[in-house]
C-alpha cells in the first residue's frame, strides 16, 4: 500500500498534523459545499476538541506515504454506559469514511473500515453499524457493501433574498390570534432557565422522538438537564449561540418550540435546528407562528446572514410542508446506511 494509517488523537496532535488535517477537510469541504466560504480553522478546531458524555470517539487519518498529506479519514462513535439513550441504542456504531477524490476510494475505505471493525469487536454489545453520506462514492461503497438504505434526506437553504415577508407577517398575526384567543403564551432563552429545565428537556426528548428515522434501530437519546447544560456549555466554548423559541399552553403545557445556532465565525448562515408541536397541540398553525416569529428574531439580530440551512428526512411530511411554504431548497442530498457487524466482516475480513 503507497500509504499508512495512523491515529489522530486532536488534543495530542503536533501543529504539524493539524494543519495536513485541515488541508484535507478543506478539500473535501470544497468538493461538498463548492461556493461556500471555508469553516476557520480555529472554529474548527474547537470543534475537534469537544467531548460529549457517554460517547467513544475513535479517529484514524490516512496518509500518502508518496505526498505526505492526509487523503482519509475515519470517525468512529461508539457510546458507553454513560449516555443516556445506552440501553435502546448501545447495538449502534455510527461509522463515517471520507477519501479525498481521485485516491483509490475503494482500497482505502476498506483499509479505514477494517480499522473500525476491530474497534467495535471490543465492545461486545455492539451489532451494527450506521453511516451517512452525502458524496455518491460514498453511497456505492456502502452499497457494495450490502448496507440497507435506511433514510434519504437532504440539506434544505433559505437564501434571505427569497423570503416572503408578507407571508411570514400573515403567520405571525395568525399566531398573535391564536395566542389571544387561547390564551397561548411565546416565551423565548438563549441558556435554558433553571426553573423550567426538567420540564423543558421532557418536551424536547418527546418532540426529537417525533421525527422520522425510517429503516435505523435507533432512538434519539434523551435530553437531561446534564446533556442540556453540557451541550450549552461546548457550543459557549465554540463562540456559537444557540436560541430557542416556545409556546406554552393554557394550562402551562410547553407545546411547540423552534431553535436555531448562529456563530459570528460563520456570519454568512444561521443553522435551523429542531422545530416540532406535541401531536395533541397541532393543527393551530403553532409550527408557522414559531417559525415566522424566528424568521424576525434573524432579521433582527443577523442581517448580515445570507441563508438559513437546515437538514430534513423525506419522510418528514409536515416539516417539509412548512420550509416548502417557506421557500427552502435542496441542496445536498444525504444518504444513511445501516449494516450489522456481522455482515461486515464476512465482506472485509
Amino acid at each position: 500500500m503507497s500509504f499508512e494509517i495512523i491515529d489522530f488523537i486532536p488534543k495530542e496532535a503536533d501543529e504539524k498534523l493539524l494543519e495536513a488535517y485541515y488541508d484535507f477537510a478543506e478539500t473535501l469541504f470544497r468538493e461538498t459545499y463548492p461556493t461556500d466560504p471555508l469553516v476557520p480553522r480555529d472554529l474548527h478546531h474547537k470543534f475537534l476538541l469537544m467531548t460529549k458524555t457517554g460517547e467513544n470517539v475513535i479517529r484514524r487519518l490516512v496518509r500518502s506515504d508518496i505526498s505526505g498529506k492526509i487523503i482519509g479519514r475515519l470517525y468512529l462513535m461508539i457510546i458507553t454506559k454513560e449516555n443516556t439513550g445506552f440501553n435502546e441504542n448501545k447495538h449502534s456504531a455510527e461509522v463515517y469514511i471520507n477519501v479525498i477524490k481521485n485516491h483509490n476510494y475503494d482500497t482505502i475505505s476498506q483499509e479505514l473500515l477494517k480499522t473500525a471493525i476491530d474497534e467495535m469487536k471490543k465492545y461486545d454489545y455492539v451489532t451494527t453499524a450506521d453511516t451517512c453520506n452525502s458524496l455518491e462514492r460514498e453511497w456505492k461503497f456502502w452499497e457494495g457493501l450490502g448496507a440497507k438504505l435506511a433514510l434519504e434526506g437532504a440539506q434544505n437553504r433559505l437564501l434571505v433574498e427569497d423570503i416572503d415577508w408578507d407571508m411570514i407577517e400573515k403567520w405571525r398575526h395568525e399566531g398573535h390570534k391564536l395566542a389571544e384567543v387561547e390564551h397561548v403564551d411565546l416565551f423565548s432563552f438563549e441558556k435554558c432557565p433553571e426553573e423550567i429545565i426538567q420540564e423543558y428537556t421532557t418536551t424536547y426528548s418527546e418532540i426529537i422522538r417525533l421525527i422520522p428515522l425510517g429503516e435505523f434501530d435507533y432512538i434519539p437519546e434523551p435530553t437531561t438537564p446534564f446533556t442540556r447544560r453540557e451541550k450549552e456549555e461546548n457550543l459557549r466554548k465554540t463562540g456559537y449561540e444557540w436560541h430557542t423559541l416556545a409556546t406554552r399552553e393554557k394550562d402551562g403545557e410547553i407545546s411547540g418550540l423552534t431553535e436555531i445556532t448562529y456563530s459570528k465565525s460563520r456570519p454568512h448562515k444561521v443553522d435551523q435546528e429542531l422545530t416540532g408541536v406535541k401531536p395533541k397541540y397541532r393543527g393551530r398553525g403553532l409550527g408557522k407562528w414559531i417559525k415566522a416569529e424566528m424568521m424576525v428574531f434573524i432579521k433582527n439580530n443577523f442581517p448580515e446572514i445570507k441563508y438559513i440551512s437546515t437538514g430534513n428526512a423525506d419522510m418528514n411530511a409536515p416539516m417539509l410542508s412548512i420550509n416548502d411554504r417557506m421557500g427552502f431548497k435542496s441542496v445536498l442530498t444525504e444518504k444513511c446506511y445501516t449494516i450489522k457487524l456481522e455482515k461486515l466482516v464476512k465482506e472485509l475480513l
